[in-house]
């Protein structure tokens, strides 16, 4: 059988086989998945609604506890020494203890006073001693929390517990008195039955240990506590030893809930889909194969005729009977058309480049007059004697286009390919991209140097409105005086770059002749005359954080700048000294202006720019906007730390003689900055807030001590008693022993 006809047809039947495999790949991959996603969805809605389930048993039997023990009975009696002689009150307390018993899983209560030694129980009034362990009272009061569930995962000692710790509320962490209430472990276990075909569910503490589990459930494998004990906190399903794994850590006690099923229960149903999916694609295989089959033979009718007419007219090296068909016609035809084309091409594209490279040394001022008459006609240069001109186009401000500063050497490739389709090619001698310019050598058709001009502008018009048209874009285009000869091209560049300067006067979006750039050449002053205060403004309204005043003095500033005429070299100068006190301004606060604008060199960056409206953008949204930043955060820094001074010294020193004089002494600042500052921050004066923290210690030493009045104004650093009367009855709206008494009866 002919090799190409063989070679076609196994390719026929891997193109037929790879979607068929592909399909059915793809059908199985999805039908398993599918199925696995819905069965792990499944079991991770259980372990939500089961955990919704236990959580909820346990919220109401902490709102209980908590409910009991800010009853009035309970805060009246639970730090006083009780006896058995206080029948009475214990069986009072007792009542509300055992009433915890009527909700869903509790098993036992204790209710234990640390200070006085007493406990209440299912065992009656007795002393702590006969607790069960006295050292787990110790940790638990030693423990920073007030409220929080304990649970224990030891073999057949498995205990959830609730601890209270009294007062709830205090600042210290020992405590008085403790409530604890022990859950029913068996009881707790119904709320997690679950359907034994989607796995079993296990209820692990923080360390990890399983202490509840759904009833059947086996031991919790060690592996799969090692992989929940390194879990991520972003996943929420792991795969151990064949198992699915499917778990979620609550917030509300930090415990995991897992969810267990064997993989291959789960993908049970899936093998079926594999076989009826195999099936059905050896059945389309081998269909489509037959047809394939046939196919061939008849596309490879003409191939044959064509390799017999090849082989009929000999030549070439290699034995037809041994080749590829494809491989003996094709020899043929590369030996007859190929290596001609090939050399064209090659010789072409280097021609193209060659001259670009030589255009561009011819800009740079490195070809010889000898050399230029050597290499000009290779090129396809003019001959010597007739008008050259340079003209330099740079894109103006990219603010307020739909591009971005991304896009400028993109954008500047497009502007080099419409220049070089624009302007005829007899009258072009080269264009190219050189820096940040498009530069294109003309070839006159004039020996006016009038009409030279003339024709110049003439054509810098049409690229100009040729950009605009096509990429909505102005650029400014500058044009050197006419040369005749090759090698002043460098000289003309740089009139033409030279005249492009001049927009920072003249404005952007125009056309500049280098003639008449020299002509407006005249004396001036020196451009910082009279303007250096305005840079000062700038500075000053940097130092002070404010925005607004920072852009208003900026625009002045430059504008001011515009006026004098100066050169756009004399003005980049001016910015980069503007710069530079910024610099030093930002480095006296600890910080380097290159970190805040995020570059390697906030100079190197300035210096790319071209236009004065670029300049004025970067400095108003990469330079000012960091800079006002963090000199805001150091000055609202500094103020809350003083802040916080002023008020640690009133807390600390209210019962003395102090003032804002004193802590103006005390901190170095004066004391009006003080007082702003301490306003700012506080929302109050000094003043007030001193008064406000003296009578709030007065009602709390009138309440909670037997003090007198004058005892308490004297201890207030009050000269009289009269005078703190009548300011507690400013603030209070009531004099102090009137206060005292409303607190007595309440």
């Amino acid at each position: 059988m002919p090799k190409y006809l063989v070679r076609m047809l196994i390719f026929t039947l891997l193109l037929v086989a790879a979607p068929v495999i592909l399909i059915g790949m793809t059908s199985y991959y999805i039908a398993s998945h599918d199925i696995e996603k819905k069965v792990n969805e499944g079991n991770q809605q259980i372990l939500q609604q089961n955990q919704m389930r236990l959580e909820q048993v346990f919220k109401s039997v902490e709102m209980a506890a908590v409910q009991y023990l800010n009853s009035s009975l309970v805060m009246d009696y639970i730090y006083d020494d009780l006896s058995q002689d206080d029948f009475q009150t214990i069986a009072n307390i007792s009542k509300g203890l055992y009433n915890l018993h009527s909700l869903s899983a509790v098993a036992d209560t204790h209710l234990i006073n640390l200070d006085n030694d007493w406990m209440i129980s299912n065992y009656g009034f007795t002393s702590t001693e006969d607790y069960a362990n006295r050292d787990l009272l110790n940790g638990y009061a030693a423990n920073n929390k007030n409220l929080f569930w304990l649970a224990s995962g030891v073999k057949g000692q498995e205990s959830i517990r609730l601890v209270v710790k009294l007062p709830m509320i205090a600042s210290s962490t020992q405590p008085k008195a403790l409530l604890i209430i022990d859950m029913q472990h068996g009881e707790l276990e119904t709320y997690l039955m679950q359907n034994t075909q989607w796995g079993h569910i296990y209820v692990l503490n923080q360390d990890q240990v399983p202490f509840l589990s759904s009833p059947g459930a086996i031991a919790l494998q060690e592996s799969i506590r090692d992989k929940l004990v390194a879990k991520s906190a972003a996943a929420s399903y792991l795969e151990v030893e064949g198992l699915a794994v499917n778990y979620q850590t609550s917030a509300y006690n930090n415990w995991t809930y897992a969810s267990v099923v064997s993989i291959q229960e789960i993908t049970k149903e899936s093998r079926k889909i594999a076989l009826i999916t195999l099936n059905a694609c050896l059945i389309i295989f081998v269909m489509i194969a037959a047809a394939a089959f046939y196919g061939s033979r008849r596309m490879y009718t003409p191939i044959r005729r064509l390799f017999v007419i090849m082989e009929q007219l000999g030549g070439g090296s290699g034995n037809p009977q041994k080749e590829d068909e494809f491989a003996f016609i094709e020899e043929r035809f590369h030996t007859l058309f190929s290596t001609r084309k090939e050399f064209q091409q090659q010789l072409q594209g280097q021609r193209a480049q060659m001259k670009e490279f030589f255009l561009l040394r011819l800009f740079m001022g490195q070809i010889t007059e000898s050399e230029f008459t050597y290499k000009c006609e290779v090129y396809g240069f003019a001959e010597k004697g007739k008008a050259l001109g340079v003209l330099a186009l740079q894109m103006d401000s990219l603010h307020e286009t739909r591009y971005m500063e991304r896009d400028k050497e993109l954008l500047l490739f497009a502007v080099n390919n419409i220049v070089g389709e624009l302007i005829p090619s007899d009258h072009m001698i080269g264009n190219l991209l050189l820096d940040q310019s498009q530069v294109s050598l003309l070839l006159g058709d004039s020996e006016d140097p009038k009409q030279l001009d003339a024709y110049f502008h003439e054509r810098a018009k049409q690229i100009k409105a040729k950009v605009y048209e096509l990429l909505q874009l102005k650029v400014s285009i500058g044009i050197s005086r006419s040369f005749y000869r090759y090698t002043d091209a460098m000289n003309g560049y740089a009139e033409a770059l030279e005249a492009l300067k001049r927009r920072i006067s003249l404005g952007n979006d125009i056309i500049l002749h280098y003639n008449d750039v020299e002509s407006g050449h005249g004396h001036r002053d020196h451009p910082m005359a009279s303007i250096h205060h305005l840079e000062d403004y700038v500075v000053n309204a940097l130092k002070a954080g404010d925005a607004e005043a920072v852009e208003a003095h900026y625009d002045h500033y430059v504008a001011s700048i515009k006026d004098k005429g100066i050169a756009f070299n004399d003005f980049q100068m001016i910015m980069i000294q503007l710069i530079n006190r910024i610099y030093h301004m930002v480095q006296q606060q600890g910080e380097a202006l290159d970190t805040l604008t995020g570059s390697n060199s906030v100079v190197r960056t300035f210096t790319k720019l071209n236009t004065v409206e670029d300049i004025s953008a970067w400095f108003k949204t990469e330079l000012f906007i960091p800079t006002l930043v963090f000199l805001k955060e150091r000055v609202d820094s500094q103020y809350i730390n003083i802040a916080h001074q002023m008020i640690q010294m009133v807390q600390d020193r209210y019962e003395q003689d102090i003032s804002l004089e004193s802590c103006a002494a005390q901190l170095k600042f004066h004391p009006v900055y003080l007082s702003r500052v301490f306003k700012k921050e506080v929302g109050v004066t000094f003043i007030e807030y001193l008064i406000d923290y003296r009578m709030n210690m007065a009602k709390m030493w009138l309440k909670d001590t037997n003090l007198k009045i004058t005892e308490i104004a004297e201890r207030l650093n009050y000269t009289n008693s009269t005078g703190f009367i009548r300011t507690f009855r400013k603030v209070t709206g009531m004099t102090p022993g009137q206060y005292r008494e409303e607190q007595a009866n309440k």
